[in-house]
């Protein structure tokens, strides 16, 4: 499996559809249990049991974070699943939520059979109309 494709991998446990959004965070958590920080970032791809972020501060596998929804101001606690470290300073971290939040992100996620040939598909419409 690639680098990119593992990183967008979310747990099995909660597999749901994943949708691209850059939707801007507020994380805080601490650096080696010890030092609070908070950062702002954004997400990379979120389903509807976490995120995939970009983050420039070091964190660990299994560390416990808040994440706080810039634009509904809705916070939610969630734990570090996954770390790639990036060449540009930040570093995808995949997170998922404590207790399952499907509303956090305030978007509708596609069904998990969702293809771009599904009947309600934009993609679909388009070609079929010619």
């Amino acid at each position: 499996m690639s680098t990119a494709s593992s990183i967008l991998e979310f747990s099995p446990a909660g597999r749901t559809q994943r949708v691209l959004a850059r939707i801007p965070v507020q994380v805080t958590g601490r650096i080696s249990g010890k030092l609070a920080f908070q950062e702002s970032t954004f997400t990379v791809a979120v389903n509807a049991t976490g995120a995939l972020l970009a983050l420039p501060k070091s964190v660990k596998k299994g560390q416990l974070l808040t994440l706080l929804n810039s634009k509904s101001g809705e916070q939610e606690q969630c734990m570090v699943v996954f770390v790639d470290p990036s060449e540009e300073g930040y570093a995808h971290v995949r997170v998922q939520f404590i207790e399952p939040h499907p509303d956090f992100w305030h978007i509708m996620f596609p069904p998990n059979d969702w293809t771009p040939r599904h009947c309600d598909s934009k993609f679909r419409r388009a070609s079929n109309s010619n």
